[in-house]
C-alpha cells in the first residue's frame, strides 16, 4: 500500500480553485478527515479519516464509501445506489456536497457532511472526499446513545436468536459457530448440522455472483450486497447479505447477516415490466424504447461501415375506426398490428409501441439505405392485407419516417424526433416512406415559426376575410357570397385559409378564429342587404371541430341575432370528412340547422372520403363540386367525372354549384350538363369588402 502522503502529492487539477483547495487541506491548523476513490473504492485515506472510521489502513483500503453505510439512508435513498450517483457526477468534474450518515468500523453512527472534488492521479480521475462531522462539537455520536450496551446479555441473545434476519457466525477459518433460527428455517439445515462446518461444505454460496470475490472481508472490515444462496433441498435463491469483521478479547469475529429478497424481486420484476411494456400490446413502451435505442447507438460505434435506423411508424385511417366502431375495436386493431410488426421483425429489429397508433422499430445494423428502404417495402406490404375482428374487415396503412444513427445523430430522443418529423412528411409522399434530411428539417422549422406566430395572429388582429361572388350559370347572375379567411403574417406575406387553417386545429385556435370569421361574414351581408341586394346569400366554412363544439349551435344562433341577418340567408359549408368521423352528432347538428333555415353545403366535394348512403339521408342543399374536376373538362374521363356529380345533385333534388370555373368554354361544358351555379376566376377574384362592394355590387345598389 502507498503512503498517503505520497498519493495526495501526486493529485492534479487544471482548475485553479481545486489546485488552491489542496493547498489549504495542507496548511489548515486542524487536517481535516481526507479519503482518495477510484472506481468506487479508497486507494488512500489520511490518519484522521481512519480514526473518524475507528479502522486501520488494512481494512479501510479497498472497501467503498457506502460498506461504511446502512442500507438505507434515513431520506429512504438506498446507499449503494445514491453513493455511486454522487461519485459519477463528481467524476464529471464537479465539486458535490451532501449530508451522510456513515457507521465506523465499530458501528458507532457518524453523522457526516461529505464532500466530493474531482482530481487526477497519474493521468487517472480519482475523486477526493473530505469527510466533516456534522454533529454540533464536531465529534461523533456518543455510541452508548442507541442504548443496547446497557442491555442484559440475556435478552441480546433471544433478541438475535429470534431475529427474522438470518444469523451466522464463523471464525477466521470460516467454519460457523454460531446460527440463528431464522438461519435454519432459510436455509432449510438445522443448527446442529451447521455447526462446526463452513458455507462452503454446505453449499450454502452460490459462487456465481458477478463482481463479489469469495471472500469479500479479506480486504476491509465490513461489506454488503445482493448474493445468491441454495437451501438444503438445492433451490437457490437472491439475498441481502451484510458482513462485519468484528474483533473482541484478541479474537476475529466474522458476522454474516442475510434476509430472503425473493418476494422483493418478484416485485421488482413486475413493476419493471408495467414500467418498460405497454400493457395493450405487450411491446416496449417509450421509456424501454430508449434503452433499446441507446445500446443500438453504443453497439453500431463499433462497426463503422454499418448504419443504424430508427422507424417510426404512424397507421393511416386509424382514426375513423376510433371515431366509428369505437375504442375497444381500436384496441383490437392496434393489437393486430403489433402482431404482424412481431412476426415481421423477428430477427431484424426491435419493436417498440410509444402510444396511440404510434410504434417504432430499430435496425440495429444494416448495411446500407437500400437495405433499410427494402426492410421498409416489407413493412409497408404487411398492411396489404385488411385486419380482420368479428367478420368486420379494416383497410390501414401506414406511413414511415427513418432517421439514421449514428450518422444523423447519436441522442436516442433526438433521432425518435427526427423521425416522428419525417414520418409527417412520408403521409405527404407517393410511397408513404421518408428518410430524414436537410430538406425535411427545414419544413419542420417552418413550421414551428408559422406556428409561433399562428398563436399571436388573432389578438394582433392579423386575420381578415375576402369574397368570392356564386352565379348563376344560366344568367350569370350573383345568387351569393362565400366569405374566405386570409392571413397576413408580421412579415407582409399572405396566406390563403388551406395553408394554417390545420395549423389552427393544431394549435386549437380553430373555434375562436372560426367565430370571429362567422361574426364578420354575417356582419357585412347584413351590410350589403341594407346596400344592395337581400336576397343575395353569405356562405361561411365551418371546420369540422367547430361543429362538433358543444357550443356551436348556440354561438350561431347568437351571431345570427347580434347581426340581425336572417337566417335563410346564411350557408355553412363543411367538409366530406364531417359525415364519416362522428355521423350521429354530425346528423344531429345538421337536422338542428335545417329546423333554423340554414343552408347546408358539401365543400370539395369529390376530393376526399365520401359516404354516398347518407347523403340522401341528411339536409344536404347544396354539392360543391371541388375545383379539380373544372381542370379535368377537357379530358374524357374528367368530364363524365363532373357530369356524374352534377347528376347525382340533381338527382338528390339539392343544387350545385362548380368551384373553380376559369374560362368560358369551361362554364359552358358545365352549363350544358345540367343547370346550377359556378365560382371560380372567370367570375371575379376575392376582393376584400370595398374592393368588392365597388367592383360587384356596385350594380346592385338599392334606390
Amino acid at each position: 500500500m502507498q503512503k498517503w502522503s505520497e498519493l495526495y502529492s501526486r493529485l492534479r487539477s487544471a482548475t485553479p480553485s481545486l489546485s488552491e483547495q489542496l493547498i489549504q487541506f495542507e496548511n489548515a491548523e486542524a487536517l481535516p478527515a481526507l479519503a482518495i476513490v477510484q472506481d468506487y473504492r479508497f486507494i488512500g485515506a489520511n490518519s484522521v479519516a481512519l480514526s473518524y472510521f475507528e479502522s486501520i489502513e488494512q481494512n479501510f483500503i479497498h472497501s467503498t464509501p457506502y460498506d461504511f453505510s446502512p442500507r438505507i439512508q434515513s431520506s429512504g435513498r438506498n446507499s449503494v445506489e445514491y453513493g455511486q450517483q454522487q461519485l459519477r457526477e463528481a467524476a464529471k468534474g464537479k465539486i458535490v456536497s451532501f449530508n451522510w450518515l456513515h457507521l465506523s468500523q465499530q458501528g458507532t453512527e457518524l453523522p457526516t457532511k461529505v464532500t466530493l472534488y474531482p482530481f487526477s492521479l497519474d493521468g487517472n480521475d480519482v475523486v477526493l472526499i473530505q469527510f466533516t462531522p456534522m454533529d454540533r462539537r464536531g465529534k461523533r455520536r456518543s455510541h452508548s446513545s442507541n442504548g443496547f450496551e446497557d442491555l442484559p446479555k440475556e435478552l441480546m441473545s433471544i433478541t438475535l436468536e429470534d431475529s427474522a434476519e438470518a444469523v451466522y457466525i464463523t471464525d477466521e477459518d470460516g467454519h460457523i459457530f454460531a446460527v440463528n433460527k431464522a438461519m435454519c428455517r432459510i436455509c432449510g439445515y438445522s443448527a446442529e448440522h451447521m455447526l462446526g462446518k463452513t458455507p462452503s461444505e454446505l453449499n450454502l454460496e452460490a459462487m456465481i455472483n458477478d463482481g463479489i470475490a469469495p471472500n469479500p472481508l479479506k480486504n476491509k472490515g465490513s461489506w454488503q450486497g445482493e448474493v445468491w444462496k441454495y437451501r438444503s433441498d438445492g433451490s437457490k435463491f437472491p439475498a441481502w447479505q451484510s458482513c462485519r469483521r468484528i474483533y473482541a478479547s484478541n479474537t476475529v469475529y466474522f458476522v454474516n447477516l442475510f434476509s430472503d429478497i425473493s418476494e422483493k424481486k418478484r416485485l421488482e420484476a413486475k413493476l419493471t415490466q408495467q414500467a418498460m411494456y405497454d400493457k395493450l400490446t405487450g411491446l416496449p413502451n417509450r421509456f424501454h424504447l430508449i434503452k433499446i435505442l441507446n445500446k443500438a447507438i453504443n453497439n453500431i460505434k463499433q462497426h463503422s461501415t454499418m448504419i443504424g435506423a430508427l422507424m417510426f411508424l404512424d397507421l393511416n385511417g386509424f382514426k375513423n375506426i376510433n371515431d366509428s366502431f369505437g375504442h375497444a375495436t381500436g384496441d383490437k386493431v392496434l393489437q393486430l398490428v403489433a402482431a404482424r410488426l412481431e412476426t415481421c421483425c423477428l430477427d431484424d429489429a426491435e419493436i417498440a409501441r410509444l402510444g396511440g397508433d404510434e410504434f417504432t422499430l430499430v435496425l440495429p445494423k444494416c448495411k446500407n439505405k437500400q437495405e433499410i428502404e427494402a426492410f421498409s417495402d416489407l413493412v409497408l406490404s404487411l398492411f396489404d392485407v385488411p385486419f380482420e375482428i368479428d367478420g368486420q374487415k379494416f383497410y390501414l396503412s401506414t406511413s414511415i419516417g427513418i432517421s439514421l444513427f449514428p450518422q444523423q445523430s447519436d441522442e436516442a430522443n433526438q433521432l425518435l424526433s427526427m423521425a416522428d418529423t419525417a414520418m409527417y412528411s412520408a403521409k405527404k409522399s407517393p410511397n408513404h416512406i421518408r428518410f430524414y434530411n436537410a430538406a425535411i428539417r427545414e419544413a419542420a422549422e417552418k413550421k414551428l415559426r408559422i406556428l409561433n406566430d399562428l398563436r399571436h395572429a388573432q389578438s394582433l388582429g392579423q386575420f381578415s376575410l375576402v369574397y368570392q361572388q356564386i352565379i348563376d350559370l344560366e344568367n350569370n347572375n350573383m345568387i351569393a357570397v362565400e366569405a374566405l379567411l386570409r392571413w397576413k403574417r408580421s412579415s407582409g406575406e399572405i396566406l390563403e385559409a388551406r395553408e394554417f387553417i390545420p395549423l389552427l386545429e393544431e394549435t386549437n385556435s380553430m373555434v375562436s378564429v372560426g367565430l370571429w370569421a362567422l361574426e364578420q361574414a354575417c356582419n357585412q351581408m347584413s351590410k350589403w342587404h341594407a346596400q344592395y341586394n337581400d336576397q343575395l346569400k353569405i356562405t361561411v366554412n365551418i371546420s369540422t371541430s367547430q361543429l362538433e363544439h358543444p357550443d356551436f349551435l348556440s354561438m350561431l344562433t347568437k351571431v345570427l341575432q347580434q347581426t340581425q341577418l336572417p337566417s335563410d340567408k346564411l350557408v355553412i359549408e363543411i367538409e366530406e370528412s364531417a359525415l364519416i368521423r362522428k355521423p350521429a352528432m354530425i346528423a344531429a347538428v345538421l337536422n338542428e340547422l335545417k329546423q333554423l333555415n340554414i343552408g347546408i353545403a358539401i365543400d370539395d366535394f369529390g376530393a376526399g372520403l365520401s359516404s354516398l348512403s347518407r347523403l340522401g339521408s341528411l339536409p344536404i342543399d347544396c354539392l360543391k363540386i371541388d375545383s379539380s374536376f373544372a381542370q379535368r373538362l377537357h379530358e374524357p374521363q374528367g368530364k363524365e367525372l363532373c357530369k356524374a356529380m352534377v347528376q347525382l345533385a340533381h338527382t338528390l333534388n339539392i343544387c350545385y354549384i362548380a368551384e373553380g370555373v376559369e374560362t368560358q368554354a369551361q362554364k359552358d361544358l358545365i352549363l350544358q350538363m345540367g343547370k346550377g351555379y359556378g365560382q371560380g376566376y372567370y367570375f371575379g377574384w376575392p376582393a376584400t369588402a370595398e374592393v368588392f362592394a365597388s367592383e360587384s355590387l356596385s350594380l346592385l345598389k338599392k334606390a
